[in-house]
């Protein structure tokens, strides 16, 4: 009987916790989530996107056609279905019932105006310029078709990209400036951003989907890693972005908070300016290949999170030849030879520029220590973000610590914008890097359909690459993301920019 008595009173407990934690959860819908993130952007317009900084606001307020799951499947969003019935040819017919945030309804032209614009930017005409503008057919205000002027093989890949996250035609063409008010058909809803200090989100009441929990999001912009930190444990944020791995042990430590981590698709890398001296010499860019001990930066920054980088190709995507390749390792006396023949002596000072970000600035320190042993000395430029990618355009820089993640899961955007001649210039080409073989190559690969062809052109193209050194490699990077134990529902993506939707926050 005392048994059976005291299993009568778990189970009443039992019961009184559960609908405690029900309304417990209740009580926390209509809550502001609170997200730490690392640095700002210096645009919202989807046109002129550089950075994820900019995706990490667009994502929350807009859709696009299709999208990638955290699965890192390509699955519909606006687009109920998406037909090609020849390589060239693309019938979408989009969801029924959708609107913009300001009640107006979601219809075929504002996709047709938005790919106008997309293929007119300079920024992305590359990507969508191939649509030809007197293709598009439209069946009924929901359906509709295009043609392509020739084959695309990442043309469908493309539609993901938040440059043609999908605009109101009437809202930009009644004056609305999307750098600075964005306004689409995503869960939320964006009411304030002061730019390098933090970014206010409430519900799109006219969102189409599962509508969020929370009331809004608050982005609060924190450039230092160990400050997030302190934030997170504070209860000062319920999410910080860009954890640095040194901080990995403590937070699994740590019963209160929870650590998301995730290969992702970057590469972390740095660039070589080839348009000024010593880096415009091949031989400069051997040098520090083999002067830099890559691998212990690798353990001592970045604490092995990731992968030593073999490849402009992130392993995550098709036709990388990376996990085939060694990493580079130092070898002292070719570097000296290589910087003799380069020029660079004893006594000599490059620059590296990095943005605020700590693990650049530690990468960018040990490099310093490294490069002593050969008399180099290496000055290292700090700067918020806007000010960096200002410094990048004046090509004040020798080097430059950068990542590549596209938004485009595609081994063609992987190469195009870091590598092709007519980005110099545009992030993240940095390097003012060109070779008109590669060019060819990058064209070809796009255009080919055959599997087995496009893998053997990417190959040749990554070979090609690893050949004139535009970059000295530091890894594939991981997402690493902590939250508190009130955050539920966060489906981690392989990037830095996070859906926000399905988040929930628990009472702790």
């Amino acid at each position: 009987m005392r048994k059976r008595i005291i299993i009568g009173m778990l189970l009443v407990l039992s019961l009184f916790l559960t609908a405690c934690s029900s309304k417990d959860k209740k009580k926390e819908e209509g809550k502001i989530l609170k997200v730490a993130v690392s640095e700002d952007t210096t645009t919202l317009e989807p046109n002129a996107l550089n950075d994820d900084y900019a995706e990490n606001i667009l994502i929350q307020v807009y859709d696009t056609l299709v999208k990638r799951n955290a699965k890192g499947e390509l699955v519909n969003s606006l687009a109920e279905s998406i037909e090609n019935p020849d390589p060239q040819t693309f019938k979408i017919k989009l969801r029924d019932g959708v609107k913009f945030s300001d009640g107006s309804p979601l219809t075929a032209d504002d996709v047709i105006f938005t790919l106008q614009r997309a293929a007119a930017s300079e920024k992305f005409k590359s990507f969508y310029g191939k649509i030809d503008p007197n293709s598009y057919q439209k069946e009924d205000d929901l359906t509709f078709s295009f043609k392509l002027s020739e084959p695309d093989a990442a043309f469908l890949n493309s539609l993901s990209h938040p440059a043609v996250s999908i605009v109101s035609k009437a809202y930009v063409e009644g004056g609305a400036d999307l750098a600075t008010a964005p306004m689409g058909t995503g869960p939320f809803v964006l009411d304030e951003w002061v730019q390098n200090d933090h970014a206010t989100f409430s519900v799109n009441e006219n969102y189409w989907g599962d509508k969020p929990s929370i009331a809004g999001i608050e982005m609060k912009v924190i450039p230092e890693a160990s400050q997030r930190i302190i934030e997170l444990e504070s209860g000062g944020v319920d999410l910080a972005y860009k954890i640095d791995p040194s901080e990995i042990p403590n937070i699994e430590e740590n019963n209160d908070l929870t650590l998301y981590r995730k290969l992702d698709n970057s590469v972390h890398f740095i660039g070589f300016n080839m348009a000024k001296p010593p880096f415009d010499k091949k031989e400069a860019r051997e040098a520090m290949v083999n002067a830099i001990d890559m691998n212990s930066i690798f353990e001592t920054v970045y604490m092995n999170s990731g992968k030593l980088a073999t490849s402009p190709v992130n392993p995550n995507f098709k036709y990388s030849i990376a996990d085939s390749l060694e990493a580079n390792k130092v070898n002292k006396e070719r570097a000296k030879e290589l910087f003799a023949a380069a020029g660079v002596g004893e006594g000599t000072n490059i620059s590296i520029y990095t943005s605020d970000n700590t693990q650049r600035v530690n990468v960018a320190t040990m490099m310093q220590a490294q490069l002593k042993e050969y008399g180099i000395g290496l000055n290292i430029e700090r700067l918020e973000w806007g000010a960096f990618m200002d410094a990048l355009k004046r090509k004040e820089h020798n080097m430059f610590i950068m990542s590549w993640n596209p938004s485009i899961v595609d081994a063609h955007y992987e190469l195009f914008q870091p590598f092709h001649s007519s980005n110099k210039g545009e992030g993240p080409n940095f390097m003012y890097f060109g070779n008109e073989e590669l060019d060819n190559l990058i064209k070809e690969g796009l255009s080919t359909v055959d599997d087995a062809k496009r893998a053997e052109i990417y190959k040749k193209a990554q070979e090609l690459i690893n050949q004139e050194y535009p970059w000295l490699y530091i890894c594939y990077g991981e997402t690493l993301v902590a939250a508190n134990s009130k955050v539920e529902g966060l489906e981690l993506l392989p990037k830095y920019p996070q859906e926000l939707k399905d988040v929930t926050l628990l009472e702790k």
